[in-house]
């Protein structure tokens, strides 16, 4: 029978032999069977390490139990609906919509690293917001100053 024995804070895989207090240790067990075994707890590890990774997550301050968590992640539909506009022809931008996109992406990117706990999906999202932010306005600006001079000089 397979149980758990800790030993200095580990837990430690033992086989029992008759019942619990008499154990035979790993290092008696055949190699068949020690091959098997290994495998079988270092995915025991890798789990109990994705466990512990997913249980930090979920009472992380800024965790999926908060709003700290949410708002930002429900954020990202303004920056996937700014990546969407990539399509847009240019005259159809707006300079105050992306201008304000802009500014709320890089005034919350700092505040998201000033703030404790830090939180890494508003810094993300917020980066995000001002990069599509930046690209629209600058296919704007091309589009109205710099495509303008092009034509003319063409008609002339």
């Amino acid at each position: 029978m397979l149980g758990t024995k800790r030993l200095g804070g580990h837990a430690r895989r033992v086989i029992y032999l008759i019942h619990p207090p008499l154990f035979l240790s790993l290092d008696a067990v055949p190699k068949t069977f020690f091959a098997f075994f290994v495998r079988f707890s270092r995915e025991e590890v890798e789990f109990s390490m994705a466990t512990s990774k997913l249980q930090a997550l979920w009472n992380h301050p800024a965790g999926p139990k908060t709003i700290h968590f949410w708002a930002p992640t429900f954020k990202w539909g303004i920056s996937i609906a700014n990546i969407a506009d990539f399509a847009k022809p240019p005259e159809k931008l707006s300079y105050p919509q992306q201008f304000a996109v802009t500014a709320t992406g890089v005034i919350w990117s700092r505040y998201s690293m000033v703030i404790t706990p830090k939180n890494w999906n508003l810094f993300s999202v917020n980066v995000a917001m001002a990069g599509t932010g930046l690209y629209q306005l600058s296919r704007k600006i091309r589009h109205d100053y710099f495509n303008e001079e092009e034509t003319s000089s063409i008609k002339e």
